[in-house]
């Protein structure tokens, strides 16, 4: 009898029909069946999908350590080293040789960078000192003189540039008196002339209607006087009238005035009474040509200056004073005046000081008048002022050299028992030789009086370093 057969499906619970037709249920601990194909295809699969994976995180990694700044490897290496630091350090400290181990390790580390990494973050970035080392020796040898910070009494002194002007009240400009036309010029720049001497010969059609004018009114005035003369003979005579006398004296008192006025105009002028249209200009003053515009054949306006005539007798020396010293100057106090030109330092006082300041320079000015016997200073030179202002005590002074300017700060150099430090000061007044501290420097600090320049160079020399 033939066994009989599962008409039913497989149900999704894995039961299989028996032979009896009931469904046995299949144990878990059983294998699935064996597949050779299927198992060698997965294989292949994986083993594509690992050496890819491989490919691109090999790439990857090459394009990280392309792309890694020097810096960056630097500091891996320096944390790397300080992870095995600690590390070395806790595993000596379970062995009982924690000290020994991390001093090594750290010393390795200075050995194999240059430096210690591990306190990179906790120092402090190093900053320029202004303190400079030096010996007793190399101060004497450097020949660095050392004074004690005391009172004074100082006469603060204004230091000013200057320049050498010729005396404007004692400049003339000589000037055509009408329009004309220059014939000739007698003199030459720097010329020296006396007042009268002839300076230029013009041509001026309006002098000579001058010339003439003041020649008919001087007929006039002569036919006039005659005709009094005659009225007052005829009074006396007792043969014309009285009102006919009194008429020929006011006709003579008008041609007079007239007259005069003719002739005070060419004397006003410097024009002499003839000549016709020549005309020739003469010196109102002695002294020392000092511009000369005027050529001959050039024509003239009447406005312009043909020369100048400066007596050079007395100059200006015109100092400019910065609008922050103008509280310390006044007229009347005494200057000192020093130039190239002169052998040695001119006393002289303040006569002016400018109320307005220049617009460029924004400087007022201090003039001070000199004789100039010999004409040692001339216009345009060059000199300096010294204003002496008034006598004041001082609590703490300098001398003058010792005070430097470093990075825009005034500093002296005080003397510590390694060297010298660069202080910063404020300053007061100055005479030139001491300067006043008003801040900064207490009284008896002993400084570098002398030669703190060398001092100034050696700390600018080490920040230079320092910046390397």
């Amino acid at each position: 009898m033939p066994s009989a057969r599962c008409s039913r499906p497989v149900p999704a619970s894995g039961r299989q029909c028996s032979t009896h037709g009931v469904p046995t249920p299949r144990s878990s601990a059983w294998p699935a069946p064996h597949n050779p194909i299927e198992e060698n295809e997965m294989t292949r699969k994986q083993k594509l999908a690992i050496a890819l994976m491989c490919v691109v995180a090999a790439m990857l990694a090459a394009l990280m350590l392309l792309r890694q700044p020097a810096g960056t490897e630097h500091e891996e290496n320096g944390h790397a080293h300080e992870q095995e630091h600690g590390t070395g350090k806790e595993t000596g400290k379970e062995h009982g040789h924690g000290s020994g181990e991390a001093a090594a390790g750290h010393k390795e580390h200075e050995d194999s960078h240059g430096h210690d990494d591990r306190h990179a973050e906790s120092a402090p970035a190093a900053a320029a000192t202004d303190a400079i080392a030096m010996t007793e020796a190399q101060i004497k040898a450097n020949g660095i003189g050392i004074d004690a910070a005391q009172p004074a009494s100082l006469r603060e002194t204004l230091h000013l540039p200057a320049q050498v002007r010729a005396d404007a009240e004692r400049t003339v400009a000589v000037a055509a008196p009408a329009r004309g036309m220059v014939q000739s010029v007698l003199v030459s720049p720097g010329s020296v002339v006396r007042k009268g001497q002839g300076l230029v010969t013009l041509q001026i059609a309006e002098v000579a209607q001058w010339r003439a004018d003041a020649a008919a009114a001087a007929q006039r005035l002569q036919l006039a006087r005659t005709v009094v003369e005659r009225e007052r003979r005829l009074w006396d005579e007792r043969i014309s009238a009285r009102q006919d006398l009194d008429i020929a004296q006011a006709a003579f008192g008008e041609a007079q005035v007239q007259a005069d006025a003719a002739r005070q105009r060419l004397a006003a002028l410097g024009i002499a009474a003839s000549g016709g249209a020549a005309v020739i200009l003469h010196a109102p003053l002695a002294g020392v040509v000092i511009e000369r515009p005027a050529v001959a054949g050039m024509a003239s306006d009447g406005t312009q200056p043909l020369l100048t005539i400066a007596d050079l007798g007395r100059v200006w020396i015109e100092a400019a004073v910065p609008s922050g010293s103008l509280a310390q100057v006044e007229a009347g106090m005494p200057a000192t005046v020093t130039a190239t030109a002169l052998a040695e330092a001119v006393r002289g006082t303040v006569s002016f000081v400018g109320p307005v300041l220049g617009e460029t320079t924004r400087m007022a000015t201090a003039r001070i008048v000199l004789p100039n016997p010999g004409m040692r200073l001339r216009p345009g030179m060059l000199a300096t002022v010294d204003l002496m202002g008034r006598q004041g005590d001082a609590a703490v002074t300098v001398a003058f050299d010792a005070v430097q300017t470093i990075h825009e700060r005034s500093v002296v150099f005080v003397r510590t028992p390694g060297g010298f430090e660069a202080r910063t000061v404020v300053t007061g007044r100055s005479d030139g030789r001491r300067t006043e501290i008003v801040k900064g420097l207490a009284a008896g600090s002993r400084y570098a009086a002398s030669g703190s320049y060398l001092l100034k160079a050696d700390l600018g020399k080490s920040e230079a370093e320092h910046d390397h």
